[in-house]
């Protein structure tokens, strides 16, 4: 993994160092109108890259795909498949990954970012006794919620920086109003940082990733929480997200229309569009 380093170092000594990503952007296998694609044997496995599916989303990428308010992306690197948020509804979110050929069984970690119920709502869904995925969240989440969990599978809370697995990251609880994680990828070529809302604020979670690691910023994907910004703090966004050095914007969920719009023109071809059936491989 050349510059890489094991990343849970931060949780004994707060450093750690990352390397920089790569993207490609992918689309899915065309498919007639009403039609899903053929399911895989399994999920996508391969030794060189890293593949991000944006499996709910309230925007339309793959034809066919149901939209709903929430977001949920399903990381698969190597052996190790990772569900990033669940979406609102648990029968979307099966939906469209069976249309994406993807199987709920063989996810090994489930990631939620924070307690609302569009990014929550489908969890039942994957627990549903053919797997046993391991949940990481917010160690501020409720009791109840934590106990409920407790009682059909295994729980981690997370509080600081995080190892979750092999290139996978926790940020850490950030923000105060609306507490919120974002996750963090790991590979030779760059960092992709994966963000459920941005409560706390997308220049705030990009800023501390940066903090805690000298690796480049090279992909944003998730909801970035933008809605009802004025063009003036929006281009103050842009420009300190430029001073991050972030290379790739790949917005959706609450970022909002009009901020896509104009993140889509000052990002130009490193503007990513998003939405459900998205699919970006980043070689490792």
């Amino acid at each position: 993994m050349g510059r890489s380093r094991d990343f849970a170092t931060i949780a004994l000594a707060a450093m750690a160092v990352f390397g920089v990503v790569r993207c490609i952007e992918h689309t899915p296998p065309a498919v007639t109108p009403g039609e899903a694609p053929a399911p895989t044997e399994g999920l996508r496995v391969a030794a060189n890259k890293m593949t991000l599916t944006v499996v709910y989303d309230n925007n339309r990428y793959a034809p066919d795909s149901r939209t709903d308010w929430g977001f949920a992306c399903l990381i698969e690197r190597g052996q190790t498949a990772l569900l990033f948020d669940t979406g609102g509804d648990p029968g979307i979110l099966i939906s469209n990954m069976s249309h994406l050929g993807l199987d709920s069984v063989h996810i090994d970690h489930i990631v939620l970012s924070h307690i609302h119920g569009d990014h929550t709502g489908g969890l039942n869904s994957v627990l549903n006794g053919e797997s046993n995925p391991l949940v990481w969240l917010p160690a501020s989440f409720p009791a109840t919620f934590k106990d409920r969990l407790r009682s059909s599978t295994e729980v981690r809370e997370i509080a600081e920086p995080t190892r979750v697995a092999d290139g996978m990251f926790s940020t850490g609880e950030l923000g105060s109003a609306i507490v919120e994680q974002s996750l963090v990828l790991e590979s030779d070529l760059g960092l992709v940082l994966v963000t459920g809302c941005a409560h706390p604020g997308i220049v705030d979670i990009a800023s501390r990733v940066r903090e805690l690691n000298s690796g480049e910023l090279y992909l944003l994907l998730g909801g970035f929480h933008l809605g009802g910004k004025s063009r003036a703090e929006l281009q103050h966004i842009a420009h300190q997200l430029k001073e991050l050095g972030v290379k790739k914007l790949a917005p959706c969920h609450c970022t909002g229309s009009e901020a896509m719009q104009f993140l889509a023109g000052e990002w130009g071809d490193d503007f990513v569009t998003c939405g459900v059936g998205r699919v970006i491989e980043v070689p490792l």
